[in-house]
């Protein structure tokens, strides 16, 4: 398939997402949201001749699958210190084997690969590192995060701190981690 036509797609699948979280509530509008999303940066990140996703899976799709895996196992790790050890959020309306699906296997992965698009398209236009790591991080901790006040897919468990845009600043500091991420394990 040609590159443009999953640019396409992936915008509508985006957008999608974000609406059928604001005006249906969907629980699982976070699926085509962050496909989607990956999917149109990689191909805005392809026009660009930036590093991207989708050449990158032409190229070597193994390493792809290898990133994909990890980001699995940083769901898990993640999912267990942040949901369970520390209990600061939920999934209220998943089943488990929903949460198997969509947040281990969709979620984290793609959201990851996502971020990282959004990391790639940043930095062609702000080249300090820093700079460029703190504007990823507060574009995707409201592009994810805003959307998820209409519906709470999930649900975080802080009663501290105070909101930007909906948003608790502790949620939105740990998004730093959350880029960090797949900055570390694509370099």
């Amino acid at each position: 398939m040609e590159k443009r036509y999953l640019g396409v797609i992936g915008l509508i699948l985006a957008i999608y997402g974000i609406f059928s979280a604001i005006k249906f509530c969907n629980i699982y509008w976070y699926t085509p949201f962050t496909i989607g999303g990956t999917l149109f940066l990689g191909y805005i990140n392809y026009t660009r001749k930036n590093e991207n996703i989708l050449t990158s899976f032409e190229k070597n799709p193994k390493r792809i699958f290898k990133i994909y895996l990890f980001y699995v196992l940083m769901a898990i790790i993640i999912e267990y210190l942040g949901r369970f050890m520390l209990n600061a959020w939920s999934y209220e309306g998943f089943t488990k084997q929903q949460e198997i699906i969509h947040v281990f296997l969709i979620f984290y992965p793609f959201g990851f690969s996502f971020i990282y698009e959004t990391f790639i398209l940043i930095k062609e236009k702000i080249k300090s590192f820093n700079n460029a790591l703190i504007t990823t991080t507060l574009a995707n901790a409201f592009l994810h995060e805003i959307p998820n006040t209409f519906v709470y897919a999930w649900r975080y468990n802080l009663n501290f701190g105070f909101e930007i845009i909906r948003v608790n600043i502790w949620v939105i500091i740990s998004w730093l981690i959350l880029v960090e991420i797949p900055i570390i394990i694509n370099q």
